[in-house]
């Protein structure tokens, strides 16, 4: 009996042989799958000749597709369109292409007919940027996160709402946007109650702004180090970063720059240096303009005459 049932099963292992390599054998492809292969390859057509500079035949292939419901073309046909890359490119054009890419749930469509109502272009508005850019994050395009904070601080699209925005500048943050950073930065520092300061969270961003290096972040940072907001005093970290807020081109690091050297706080005195950079802050502000006239009023003393041994 049981070389019977060894022999039973051998037997039925070798009638499923075929049965599995006709399984393997692949299915004809559907139309819908062979119309999606040839627009497929009639987006990289389009998008090849975009790359080689073959505009006009970029879009030509992008609205035929985009005509037949492809949102990509669509989007693509719409970005031609907004970077005016033909003779008779219009805003209003972009604006027609973008809104029928949206309706195909295209991001990249979003975020260009973001741009374009952020604009006022086309016939697009604020409004719409706002509500394009809140779609285009929450399909997680992490670029729509800082205009849209600029939106609810600038209140263009509604009331403002400057708690909104530093809470999604934030977020844009948190992804490593320098200039999210700063702005948030900004909003937590700059005494204004929408939203309360919070030094910590202030310092922290300025910190990851300053690091990013910019250089207005800088000479922030060095005043929050400076004046011991978020953090124990420190003069000397302070003085290092107006060094290099100055040397990166912000007036006011100039400024905080030449008074520390003036003062000497945090670094050497250097009365030299001072004017120097006084000089360069030169206009930015009445405090800049009193610093400089007081340092070249010091400059300008007749130096006590030594007395020879």
């Amino acid at each position: 009996m049981r070389l019977t049932r060894f022999r039973f099963v051998l037997f039925a292992g070798v009638l499923a042989l075929p049965q599995l390599t006709m399984a393997q054998t692949p299915a004809p492809a559907s139309p819908m799958a062979l119309e999606a292969e040839a627009d497929q390859r009639a987006l990289e057509s389009a998008l090849l000749a975009l790359r080689t500079g073959q505009y006009r035949e970029a879009l030509s292939q992008a609205e035929n597709l985009a005509s037949r419901g492809n949102p990509k073309a669509a989007a693509l046909a719409g970005s031609i369109y907004e970077q005016n890359l033909i003779d008779t490119a219009t805003p209003e054009a972009a604006v027609r292409w973008y809104r029928r890419a949206v309706t195909g749930g295209n991001s990249d469509a979003m975020l260009g007919l973001a741009r374009l109502g952020m604009a006022r272009k086309g016939g697009s508005t604020p409004g719409e940027a706002l509500s394009m850019l809140q779609r285009a994050a929450a399909n997680g395009r992490k670029e729509a996160l800082a205009p849209l904070g600029d939106l609810f601080l600038s209140g263009a699209a509604g009331p403002k709402d400057r708690t909104r925005a530093a809470s999604i500048y934030a977020q844009a943050a948190s992804y490593g946007d320098a200039d999210a950073a700063y702005a948030a930065g900004i909003l937590y520092a700059d005494g204004d109650p929408d939203p309360m300061d919070d030094p910590l969270k202030a310092i922290g961003y300025l910190r990851q702004a300053a690091q990013a290096g910019r250089a207005d972040a800088s000479a922030d940072y060095g005043l929050m180090l400076y004046q011991g907001r978020g953090v124990a005093r420190d003069l000397k970290g302070a003085a290092q970063w107006f060094k290099t807020a100055a040397e990166g081109g912000d007036l006011d690091g100039a400024f905080y720059w030449a008074l520390v050297n003036a003062k000497g706080e945090g670094t050497p005195q250097n009365l030299e240096l001072a004017v120097q950079w006084a000089r360069v802050a030169k206009g930015s502000s009445p405090d800049a303009d009193r610093l400089l006239a007081q340092l070249e009023a010091i400059a300008a003393k007749p130096k006590p005459a030594t007395s020879k041994p």
